[in-house]
This record gives C-alpha cells, structure tokens and sequence, in this order.
C-alpha cells in the first residue's frame, strides 16, 4: 500500500507555528509593553445623516454597557469602551486565546453640529447606537421656489 503525503501538510504546521509565536508576542506585550504604546483595536462604526440627526452605530461585541464612555470633544464623537480580563482565567494553561482585553477606542468626527444634551444612546446585542439631533442651524433647510 503506498501512502501519499500531504503537500499543504508542512505549510498547515508552519501557519500554527506562526499563529503560536504571535500569540505569545502579543501576550508578552500585553504585559510588559507600556500602556502608551498599546495600540487599541478596531472599532467598526456607520455615521448615517437622516436629516435632523445624526445616527451612530458601533459594534461593540463582549462589553457590557458599564463598560462603555461615550462623549463629545471638539466636534468629535469619542466612544471608548474597556473589557477586563476575566480573573478566573489568568492561571489557565491556553491553547488558543485570541479574545482581546483592554480598551476600544474611536473618535468620529460629526459632520454637522448636535444638541449634546439631546442625545440618547442604547446597547442592545453588542450594538451600540447613538442618536445625536443636529442644531437648527445644521439642518438643511429647503428653499421653495415659487
């Protein structure tokens, strides 16, 4: 009976190889790396204008709302949001461990001025969704002709 290898066999080895040796980075990182210097991940975001406000929705996977700041600086909407690592799981001996703890930071620049104190946000399945109302004098404003 001949046995034929597998020509991807090596190339699957290397990819876990490479998959273990960044995983052990980023958990060397994680704790040594100074807290300036971590780059924070990526937080998907849609900016929808319907006219007399403006919408925001974040995904937000993981975080509970508690968990979650959002405010307005400079004109820009800031949404920050952080996801402690889970105590009971720090002495665990992982074979893989690609969820990521620490902060989740975006900053979205409003395309019109809004009523800050008007806003309303909800969380609702890692979804995040702010409703900020535009000032009157963002709105657009149709002129008729007659």
């Amino acid at each position: 009976m001949r046995h034929f290898l597998d020509p991807f066999e090596e190339l699957r080895r290397m990819h876990d190889r490479l998959n273990r040796m960044f995983e052990e980075f980023e958990r060397f990182s994680r704790q040594f790396a100074p807290e300036e210097l971590a780059v924070p991940a990526a937080m998907p975001v849609d900016v929808i204008d319907e006219g007399d406000k403006i919408k925001v929705v974040a995904d937000l996977p993981g975080f509970n709302k508690e968990d979650i700041q959002i405010y307005v600086e400079d004109g820009d909407l800031v949404i920050r949001a952080e996801r402690k690592e889970e105590k009971e799981e720090r002495g665990k001996d992982f074979i893989r461990q690609e969820r990521r703890y620490g902060e989740v930071y975006r900053r979205v620049s409003l395309p019109a001025e809004v009523k800050i104190e008007e806003a309303k946000a909800s969380y609702n399945n890692g979804v995040l969704e702010i409703v900020l109302p535009k000032t009157e004098k963002a709105q657009k404003k149709e002129i008729k002709i007659e």
